[in-house]
């Protein structure tokens, strides 16, 4: 009883040995009623009966087929010139393909209720479109001639079927693919990863393509709901990943890459993804776990990751995906500091944390200098602020004060003076050089006893000063309409009087704090750019701010400068 029990748990084929059709053997698989090994067998295209079979089928003109039983393919020669081509099937157990040749397979619509494998085939091509890979799938030792490709599969495993099976090398994994021959394309596009949350963490249910070379790698528009392992894999012509979203890590310590070719949208990747696993520990550190990542080695694995990614971007000219890498990395450099720093692992790197700390601050790492610049403004309104409130010398735009003007409209209506002729007083005491008045009465008593240029040079300099005052005086010409002075004025004089010139003192009130802003705002970037006037035209505490500010000033116009110089290099 003993050597009889395995012969009642798997059994060779009826056709061991033999050539038969595409479409027979098909139906050999559907037809066993156990485990079965198809060993030797030739498969052949025949006119017509693959042509009435198998062409149908793959043309979805035949029903869902069902093949119950697990099936091993060992040693099985295919046709040269056609291929497998199987479309619709179910496959309720294991299928595996093994030392078989030249194999050429297109699987379209299939189901594979538990694990595919392909192990030690000579391989032209592989193709999976719209499958549904329940239990995982594994390809080792494989010699690939083309591609080997997925397109809108869906790859799974079932904890239900965990222990399923003690066979050699049968235990559950999510996608295992080893290729240490020649390298060959690889194509993943329009794929689901899914794994159960209590798997993710679990490196046997990594996405793995480990210790591998590729000839192209391209991963397109997937959901990778698990983690991605690429370490130590080396692609030699093109790497691209785009429309991805990696949901878990992705493991990329020692992976190799051609950086001209390379292809990365780093937003999908961004986000401290990338990520290293040290085996010994059997566990993931990437820039969200920098606290815990201490050994030095570790961190430059890390950090080599990201310098692998911004020297293909670098070199494809791609600058502003090159710039958000460097400030990912710089971020987990800065975090890696600060954990040594503060641990006391090495108290003598403060001041590179420290510097650091500052320029992801003030510019990115120097990737924005338009971020000094927005600092600069906001330091340079906060002054200004502080200013407003203090008296100063500089006035830029009016040569009187707001306190002068209202003693003006005062005064007008406390005496029987006009306000031109207020006005015309007061612009004669503002009037603190009168040289060039006495030079125009000069030229006015010499008309035609000096030379033409006098005038010439003169007069247009006096018809823009009175140019200047027009505005003014035109205004007080529309409100000069009380001749009278307040105290002898009819109380309904007094009434629009006192409406109108609330307006009027409510309006220069207005204009003279927008006036005042201006020169708050003046003198704070005066400061702030150390142009300098050749003083500092403010008194008191304000005056030891002033000096604040220019050094803050030196010191953001000196980052931005670097910040600009350094991307306009790039």
């Amino acid at each position: 009883m003993l050597f009889i029990l395995p012969l009642n748990i798997w059994s060779d084929s009826n056709i061991d040995g033999q050539t038969v059709t595409f479409t027979q053997f098909i139906n050999e698989m559907a037809g066993c009623t156990r485990y079965t090994t198809f060993e030797n067998v030739k498969i052949r295209y025949k006119m017509p009966d693959d042509k009435e079979g198998m062409d149908k089928r793959f043309n979805g003109g035949e029903p869902e087929l069902y093949i119950s039983q697990s099936i091993r393919l060992l040693n099985c020669d295919f046709d040269v010139d056609y291929w497998l081509v199987l479309r619709n099937i179910t496959f309720n157990d294991y299928f595996a393909v093994a030392n078989s040749t030249p194999l050429k397979a297109i699987f379209k619509e299939c189901t594979f209720k538990k694990t595919l494998r392909f192990y030690n085939n000579n391989i032209d091509f592989i193709d999976l479109d719209s499958c549904k890979l329940e239990h995982g799938f594994k390809f080792f030792r494989n010699d690939v001639k083309d591609r080997l490709t997925f397109k809108n599969c869906s790859i799974s495993v079932n904890p239900n079927l965990f222990g399923d099976t003690d066979a050699l090398d049968m235990e559950p994994r999510l996608f295992r693919f080893a290729n240490k021959q020649n390298g060959f394309d690889v194509d993943i596009a329009d794929c689901v990863f899914d794994l159960p949350e209590n798997l993710r963490n679990n490196p046997q249910f990594f996405l793995t393509l480990t210790e591998s070379d590729f000839k192209n790698l391209s991963l397109t528009g997937n959901t990778f709901n698990c983690t991605v392992d690429l370490s130590e894999s080396t692609v030699g012509n093109a790497f691209v990943t785009n429309e991805c979203k990696y949901n878990g890590s992705l493991v990329l310590d020692a992976f190799n890459i051609n950086p001209i070719n390379t292809r990365v949208q780093w937003s999908t990747v961004a986000n401290n993804r990338i990520s290293i696993f040290d085996h010994k520990l059997q566990k993931t550190y990437n820039g969200n776990s920098v606290d815990s990542i201490g050994s030095e080695v570790r961190f430059a694995s890390l950090i080599s990751c990201y310098a692998n990614f911004y020297n293909a971007f670098k070199s494809q000219g791609n600058r502003i995906a090159a710039n958000s890498c460097y400030v990912e990395w710089k971020d987990i450099e800065t975090r890696y500091l600060d954990r040594q720093y503060t641990s006391g692992v090495d108290k003598s790197i403060f001041f590179n944390y420290l510097m650091n700390v500052f320029l992801k601050t003030f510019c990115d790492y120097g990737t924005n200098p338009l971020k000094a610049i927005q600092i600069a403004f906001y330091v340079l309104l906060f002054f200004a602020g502080i200013y407003f409130f203090f008296p100063y010398s500089i006035l830029s735009f009016h040569k009187r004060t707001m306190f002068d003007q209202l003693k003006i409209y005062g005064k007008y209506l406390s005496s029987p003076q006009t306000l031109l002729e207020i006005e015309d007083s007061v612009i004669a005491k503002e009037n603190k050089t009168p040289t060039y008045d006495e030079y125009m009465s000069f030229v006015t008593e010499s008309k035609g006893k000096v030379p033409w240029y006098f005038n010439l040079f003169g007069k247009p300099l006096y018809f823009l000063e009175l140019i200047r005052n027009k505005p003014t005086k035109l205004f007080y010409k529309l409100i000069d309409i009380f001749p009278d002075e307040w105290e002898t004025m009819s109380q309904t004089k007094k009434v629009i009087a006192t409406v109108m010139y609330g307006m009027v003192f409510m309006l220069t009130v207005v204009w003279f704090f927008l006036i005042h802003v201006l020169d708050s705002v003046a003198l704070s970037l005066n400061v702030f750019s150390t142009l300098g006037f050749g003083q500092i035209p403010i008194k008191g505490i304000p005056r030891y701010l002033t000096i604040l500010e220019g050094f803050i000033g030196w010191f953001l116009l000196s980052i931005f400068s670097v910040s600009l110089i350094s991307q306009v290099i790039q």
